[in-house]
């Protein structure tokens, strides 16, 4: 927790000194979320425990140390020898009392053990799956970022076209009023650009909540201000995905997604779970070394001598024999979670697939709907200037106007929108196929205006 909140602290500080003076861009927002989110932060100390399984792994075969001591207080009674109880004027027994110390060392160092062999295997697959969980999250983080940072940009957007049409509106409203005044036009013209002015002071207020909605959301994953974010260019290159073929990216996911690897990691383990459950009805062999020694004193060290010592080198042999059940129950429960690991990666196997699909008919169909909406705006601007001039001439009404208006306000959003959808979709295909990157989002960063 301290390490994360001093990386956090450094990044407010280094953005802080900055000012803001220039407006960040994609890469150094990602950069601070790095820092600042703690859903990343989990994932990331996810990883480092995760580590530990590869050396707790190969602990199963090192050799395993131990050294007792022992202090205690006896009294014994102890049946006398026929010289020994003429020595002690004809008793039959002496008691003797005193204290017993020591100390005992056990090394134990396996040879033949099938669940320690079966455990380090799983162990160590526990270790690589942390590493394809942190892969999978800072590709999820990337996603999570640019979806954060396009979401507030075209809030922005939305409210500027908002405005812009607000003034638009506002001036045909004018215009209208004073043709009222001086009899050539009627009051109608003037109603229906009252009417949609009204609209679009309604409109803006609600483009101005979700504008603050949005930064918001930004600035809770990231920890900075959402408010001077560098903009996209004006023209945005858009290609199709390369190669064009949606079974390469099928088959590119299935072979490389991170979500698929993982839940195949969690399959092996659950698979290794049985094999060591079944590994505990083997025999084992271990090497066992074992040095100590005693010390009596008072009357035991006279009876018993005053210390004694003792050292072993052998091999035991374990055969487990009964268990009570629990071993057959847990291997029961083991086969089950095996069955449940399988459901799992079959679900998480169509999952990736409809998410490929998806991101892949995104940008697709994404660069040729923004080829098309920019054809479009170019169209819809051109009707308004010719509507306009209809007007006032007096072939076309206020109310032309402002359709045509609406018209090429709406498309400067379809656009905008249809922009950072691209974006986003560019990335969630390479995340799909596991291989997103720093280098993706600097080339999606590279679209902005710096």
């Amino acid at each position: 927790m301290q390490r994360i909140t001093l990386r956090a602290v450094a990044v407010s500080v280094a953005l802080a000194l900055s000012g803001f003076a220039q407006a960040v861009d994609l890469t150094a927002v990602y950069q601070a979320a790095r820092g600042y989110d703690a859903t990343f932060a989990a994932a990331e100390a996810a990883q480092r425990a995760g580590q530990e399984k590869a050396t707790q792994g190969r602990a199963l075969w090192l050799p395993q140390v131990t050294a007792n001591g022992n202090y205690e207080h006896q009294n014994e009674t102890l049946g006398a020898s026929a010289s020994t109880a003429a020595a002690a004027g004809g008793a039959s027994s002496i008691s003797a009392s005193g204290q017993t110390y020591g100390y005992q060392v056990t090394a134990t160092q396996p040879i033949y053990n099938v669940a320690a062999s079966t455990g380090n295997a799983q162990l160590h697959e526990q270790a690589r799956v942390a590493d394809v969980n942190f892969n999978a999250a800072k590709q999820s983080l990337i996603v999570r970022v640019a979806q954060a940072y396009f979401d507030v940009l075209y809030a922005q957007d939305s409210l500027e076209f908002v405005r812009a049409q607000k003034e638009a509106v506002g001036q045909q409203l004018a215009q209208a009023k004073k043709s009222f005044e001086v009899g050539v036009a009627t009051i109608t013209d003037t109603n229906e650009a009252q009417a949609s002015y009204d609209a679009n002071v309604a409109s803006e207020i609600a483009a101005q909540n979700a504008l603050e909605v949005k930064q918001n959301a930004f600035t809770q994953l990231t920890g900075v201000p959402g408010d001077n974010l560098a903009p996209l260019a004006s023209r945005i290159s858009a290609t199709l995905p390369s190669p064009d073929n949606l079974d390469y990216w099928l088959k590119r996911a299935e072979d490389h997604s991170q979500e698929i690897d993982a839940q195949r990691g969690a399959l092996a383990i659950a698979e290794a779970e049985i094999d060591k459950y079944r590994a505990l009805r083997q025999p084992s062999v271990n090497l066992i070394g074992q040095t100590g020694e005693t010390w009596n004193t008072g009357a035991l060290g006279r009876l018993n001598g005053a210390s004694q010592q003792q050292s072993l080198v052998g091999v035991q042999l374990t055969i487990p024999l009964y268990t009570g059940g629990t071993t057959s129950s847990k291997l029961r429960e083991t086969l089950a979670l095996r069955d449940q690991a399988q459901q799992q990666l079959l679900a998480t196997q169509r999952s990736v697939a409809q998410n490929t699909k998806a991101a892949f008919l995104g940008v697709k169909s994404g660069a040729a709907q923004i080829k098309a909406l920019e054809q479009a705006l170019v169209s819809a601007q051109t009707s308004l200037d010719s509507t306009s001039l209809g007007r006032e001439v007096g072939v076309r009404t206020t109310l032309d106007v402002l359709n045509t208006q609406q018209t090429l306000y709406s498309t400067k959003r379809d656009l905008a929108q249809a922009r950072y959808n691209y974006l986003v979709s560019k990335l969630q295909l390479a995340q799909a196929v596991g291989e997103l990157s720093d280098k993706d989002l600097d080339d999606v960063n590279g679209q902005l205006k710096h």
